[in-house]
């Protein structure tokens, strides 16, 4: 189970390439019967394929930290996009465990993101609660 001693955890996820067919599929999707607002542009949405995807998955499986996925529910996340994603962009990505409290015999578990275009530019920055009993 996560504990204090886990703050500063850092999770790297370097070279996402982003698939722009796959990403131009996404913003259809989404965009259901309305045109899609940016032709070329990755919806800010996609980021939890470039950037939450691949790092939390690296938080999960250490087995040091041992979060129970099966009580695990999503407390909060928000997200900003200084800069547009396009497809073909390569990202890094990265997630720090920034806070870990213990609350009514539950785990609260809060997570920074950053994922940045291999040039340095930033594209994505969000946090994430977990919630573990």
């Amino acid at each position: 189970m996560p504990d204090a001693s886990h703050v500063g955890r850092r999770y790297e996820a370097p070279g996402q390439v982003v698939d722009g067919a796959a990403a131009e599929a996404f913003a259809k999707a989404v965009a259901g019967s309305d045109d899609v607002y940016a032709p070329g542009v990755v919806p800010p949405t996609y980021a939890a394929v470039y950037c939450l995807f691949p790092t939390l998955y690296k938080l999960f499986a250490d087995a040091e930290v041992g979060v129970n996925l099966a009580g695990l529910v999503h407390g909060e996340q928000s997200f900003e996009w200084p800069t547009p994603v396009r497809g073909g962009d390569v990202i890094d990505a990265s997630a720090v465990i920034t806070s870990v409290e213990d609350k009514r015999g539950m785990t609260f578990l809060t997570i920074e993101h950053e994922a940045s275009r291999q040039d340095g530019e930033t594209v994505c920055r969000g946090r994430s609660l977990m919630i573990i009993r």
